[in-house]
């Protein structure tokens, strides 16, 4: 199996154990990860608001639910999708409900132009593997005719350059996201840093290219 490949990272989340892991531990353990789901949650709001009331949403991977809400709320009809039968048994007991299915992002099983947008927070940010990413980008853009909201990890920051000291992947260049988009006939039209400098994660708007 290839380092740093989708399928590492898909099969992290095949228990229950490592799901409810994630859901009780991940966004609560410490000031940092707490800072960082309100900013995420602020970003995917923002983003959100610019969509139509009543607009088809794809959140995928949904895992435990975490940004379901945020859809509900603005009155988005809300379809969720995960690789991980865990979290999507999670999701069902934090959103009664709602439409979720099992699917994988990189084989959607949705028609051509079905959603009004997409939104993938935490997908591509630890995948290495170019070729995994495009399937996925490929499959999203197939399924909406409006925009997406991505995640990346960056290289060009604290972060990115004491794991490159520690020998660990640092993440991408901005000419890679660029690049990627590109490949999968789309273009970044908004780039928002979670926190710039200090951390990698950064957020993208990508739409088709004109």
């Amino acid at each position: 199996m290839k380092r740093g490949g989708y399928e590492e990272f898909r099969d992290t989340w095949r228990t229950k154990r490592t799901a409810v892991s994630y859901r009780d531990r991940r966004f609560s353990s410490s000031r940092r990860w707490r800072w960082t789901d309100r900013r995420e949650r602020s970003i995917v709001a923002q983003f959100l608001s610019r969509l139509p009331e009543g607009a088809h949403i794809l959140d995928i991977p949904c895992g435990a639910g975490r940004l379901a809400g945020l859809c509900v709320d603005a009155k988005m009809d809300y379809v969720g999708a995960d690789v991980s039968l865990p979290m999507l048994g999670l999701a069902r007991e934090a959103i009664p409900g709602s439409s979720l299915l099992c699917a994988d992002a990189g084989q959607l099983p949705f028609r051509t132009g079905l959603f009004d947008a997409v939104t993938a927070v935490r997908l591509l940010h630890r995948i290495r593997d170019r070729e995994a990413r495009m399937r996925m980008l490929k499959e999203m853009a197939r399924v909406t005719h409006g925009p997406l909201l991505v995640t990346y990890y960056l290289r060009w920051n604290i972060r990115g350059f004491q794991r490159w000291l520690r020998g660990r992947y640092p993440g991408l260049t901005l000419r890679d996201v660029v690049l990627d988009a590109r490949l999968a006939g789309l273009e970044v039209s908004l780039a928002l840093p979670l926190r710039r400098w200090t951390q990698q994660e950064w957020f993208f708007v990508l739409e088709g290219a004109s």
